[in-house]
C-alpha cells in the first residue's frame, strides 16, 4: 500500500524544523475512512484474523526473478473509498487496530542497505500541531520518551514486515495463492462482487510434499497461512457491516 493513500503531505521528521511540535494520540479515524483495506504483518495474523479478512494483493515492489511480490492486507470494506470499520463519528469499530494505522501520522524510511533509520510524519494531519498533545522533542531538540516509544514501534513493525516479505517470496514460490472472488448478497437481495484479491488455495497448501509441510510447520508459516484461511469466515460478517451502513440514513 503507498503511503499516498494514507499520508498525504508525508516529510521527514527534523529535529531543528519541528522542535516545537506536538502530537495528539490517533483517537479519530476518519483519515482512513476512504481506506478498503490496509498493510498488515505477519506477527499480527492472529489478532488480525478474528475480526478481518485477510488477503493478499501485488505490490509495486519485484523479486529477483521480476515477478511481482505481494503482500497481505486485511479488508476493511467490500467497495471502493469505504471502510467499515470506520464509525460516522470517526471512532473505530474493531477490537484490533493494525499496526500500519497505530503508527499513524508517523512512518519510518530505511536507507537502500538498511543501514539509516528515518522516521517521517505526516505534516497535513491536525493532530500534528503547536498546541495539543505530547511533545516530540525537548528544547535542545533530543527526542521525547514519547517520540523514542513510538520509534520503537515503527522499528518492531519494520523487522516484522521483513518477516512479511520472507513469507510472502515463499508463497509465491510454492505457487500456493488464487484469485478469489468475493460474492456477496445483501439483505434487499443486491448482489455484490469484490475482486482484486488472492487468498491461499487450501488443496495445494494439503498437497505439499511432506518436507515441505515440515519445514512449514518448523518456521512457524504453516500456522499463519491457516490464519489466513481462518480469517476469510470473516466475509459474512464483513457483508453484515455493509448491509447495515446501507440501511443507515446518511
Amino acid at each position: 500500500m503507498s503511503l499516498t493513500a494514507l499520508y498525504r503531505q508525508p516529510v521527514l521528521l527534523d529535529r531543528q524544523l519541528h522542535r516545537g511540535k506536538r502530537l495528539r494520540r490517533l483517537e479519530h479515524f476518519g483519515v482512513a475512512a476512504q481506506l478498503n483495506a490496509g498493510l498488515v504483518a505477519v506477527g499480527e495474523f492472529p489478532e488480525v484474523a478474528k475480526e478481518f479478512v485477510i488477503g493478499f494483493v501485488p505490490m509495486s515492489e519485484k523479486d529477483g526473478q521480476g515477478r511481482a511480490e505481494v503482500g497481505p492486507v486485511a479488508l476493511f470494506g467490500l467497495r471502493p473509498d469505504e471502510n467499515l470499520f470506520v464509525r460516522p463519528d470517526g471512532s473505530w469499530d474493531a477490537r484490533y487496530v493494525p499496526a500500519f494505522l497505530r503508527r499513524y501520522p508517523l512512518a519510518c524510511t530505511r536507507s537502500a542497505d538498511g543501514s539509516e533509520f528515518s522516521l517521517l510524519v505526516d505534516e497535513a494531519w491536525e493532530g500534528f500541531n503547536d498546541r495539543e498533545g505530547e511533545a516530540l522533542f525537548d528544547a535542545e531538540g533530543r527526542a521525547t520518551p514519547f517520540l523514542e516509544g513510538l520509534a520503537q514501534l515503527l522499528d518492531a513493525f519494520e523487522q516484522d514486515l521483513l518477516r512479511t516479505r520472507q513469507l510472502c517470496r515463499r508463497i509465491v514460490d510454492l505457487d500456493l495463492l488464487k484469485p478469489v472472488q468475493i460474492d456477496v448478497t445483501l439483505p434487499d437481495g443486491q448482489k455484490l462482487n469484490a475482486g482484486g484479491v488472492q487468498m491461499i488455495d487450501e488443496d495445494k497448501l494439503k498437497a505439499l510434499p511432506e518436507a515441505t509441510t515440515a519445514e512449514l510447520l518448523r518456521n512457524g508459516m504453516l500456522g499463519l497461512l491457516y490464519a489466513q484461511l481462518i480469517s476469510a469466515g470473516n466475509v459474512r460478517r464483513l457483508s453484515e457491516r455493509l448491509a447495515q451502513r446501507m440501511a443507515t440514513p446518511a
